[in-house]
């Protein structure tokens, strides 16, 4: 087993997740579902988005940086316990928004709560410790078990949504199924978790944690490690908290903004799409780069440079390609219900700047970590305040080029205040040169082709 099969085990879950996502999308419209049942749909995923990103972005980044600095011997039992703590936060905020739901449905303007919404709710209870717990595959060196719950899990919640549609049944007998299989995959979870023997470690050659404490032979777990954990994960919780409410703003904004109508919701979620794949590519990089930022800094820049800039070829290649063809098939894919949503899907297409820059990765596995949630709400008060600005004139492509504005703003901020901080200036991990020619080439597609 080699790190390589664990880095491409890891893109291939992400990617099968997004690939989930994205199946549903294209398969709902030709499945004969109006926009306003797809607007419910999007409203679920969009309250899961609210419900679970910030504090499981957190967590996850977290643990990747104090599973290092753990005792090789308490490693098993403090990522059972990480899972364990999960599915019960898990439990526990999704009984009381379960609880709140109509106040819930009515602050984030998405009108009545769909039927069957409580088995989407059965669904998260599992899909959330399912997240947490193939990032433990990973560091635990089981690539292939990663990659077949990966294929598991995205297989089996896609056929359990499309199938019951497929046939003729509605959104909530398809939910109802969608929480049955979220049943088999929570009790697959909590085999491995009690299979004692699954938890010997198979770590590949320079990838095991490494402990600066004496190892010993008792394997119960250390509170330390897990107020580490926590003390590591808050401020990143809130900047990934912060940075959710950016992105969810821009839905609740469409719905004040159209008065709660279903139809536009849909056209807006469907054009506000990012480029696919890409936080699972982008994700995947960032989970072999902050372990060596932590170790060895100058060797984890070096890294992040040549890995992002292989990024660069990809994601900016793939971005301009995409908004340049998109006229000869987003029609074809997504089918004329959804032409409205093709100019929002253009201009979104400019996230992927902000993407490719990388100073939280940074910031994180050298401890400044405190501030990132006041540049997450400055990233907020500038998407607000140009949202309110631009949306009487350009509807909802002025809020799309609001949300592209801010998230730029935010990292350019993040950048300063890194070599401000640590004096690494932002060429020390990003290749300016070929950034800014795949930025000019995107730049100069979208003015004179689309």
């Amino acid at each position: 087993m080699s790190s390589t099969n664990l880095i491409r085990a890891g893109q291939f879950s992400q990617a099968a997740r997004q690939g989930a996502i994205i199946l549903i999308a294209l398969a709902l419209p030709r499945l004969g579902v109006g926009r306003e049942v797809i607007g419910q749909w999007e409203s679920l995923l969009y309250l899961s988005y609210i419900l679970g990103f910030g504090w499981l972005t957190g967590l996850l980044q977290a643990y990747l940086v104090t599973i290092r600095q753990v005792n090789p011997a308490k490693v098993a039992a403090f990522s059972r316990s990480a899972v364990a703590g999960v599915g019960l936060f898990s439990a526990l905020l999704l009984g009381v928004a379960a609880g709140l739901h109509k106040p819930l449905f009515s602050l984030l303007r998405l009108g009545e709560a769909p039927p069957g919404w409580w088995y989407f709710f059965l669904f998260l209870l599992t899909q959330w410790p399912g997240l947490f717990f193939e990032q433990v595959l990973l560091i635990r060196g089981k690539p292939l078990a990663l990659a077949a719950f990966g294929a598991f899990s995205a297989a089996g919640s896609t056929a359990a949504l499309l199938i019951p549609i497929y046939n003729g049944a509605g959104l909530a007998h398809a939910l109802f199924v969608l929480a049955v299989f979220a049943g088999i995959k929570g009790l697959i979870i909590l085999t491995y978790l009690l299979y004692k023997g699954w938890w010997q470690p198979e770590f590949p050659a320079g990838t095991a944690p490494q402990s600066k404490r004496p190892s010993n032979d008792r394997t119960t777990l250390s509170p330390n490690y897990t107020t580490t954990l926590l003390k590591t994960a808050w401020p990143l919780i809130l900047y990934a908290s912060v940075g959710a409410l950016v992105t969810a703003f821009d839905p609740w904004f469409v719905n004040y903004w159209y008065a709660g109508d279903e139809s536009t919701f849909a056209i807006f979620r469907y054009g506000a799409r990012e480029l696919p794949l890409l936080a699972a590519i982008t994700n995947g990089a960032i989970v072999v780069v902050l372990p060596r930022l932590t170790e060895d800094p100058s060797a984890g820049l070096d890294l992040l440079k040549s890995s992002s800039r292989r990024l660069f070829h990809w994601i900016f290649g793939g971005a301009i390609f995409l908004m340049v063809t998109s006229p000869w098939w987003w029609t074809v894919v997504f089918t004329e219900l959804f032409a409205e949503s093709l100019p929002l899907f253009q201009a979104y297409l400019f996230v992927v700047v902000s993407r490719l820059l990388f100073p939280v990765p940074v910031l994180t596995a050298m401890g400044h970590t405190r501030m990132l949630m006041i540049f997450g709400l400055l990233e907020l008060v500038i998407n607000i305040v140009l949202s309110i600005l631009l949306a009487p004139t350009f509807g909802l492509m002025g809020i799309i080029w609001a949300t592209v504005f801010a998230y730029l703003v935010d990292k350019i901020c993040l950048m300063a205040y890194l070599k401000y901080r640590t004096g690494i200036p932002p060429g020390r991990y990003t290749d300016w040169r070929w950034f800014g020619a795949y930025l000019l080439v995107m730049i100069l597609c979208y003015a004179f082709l689309i």
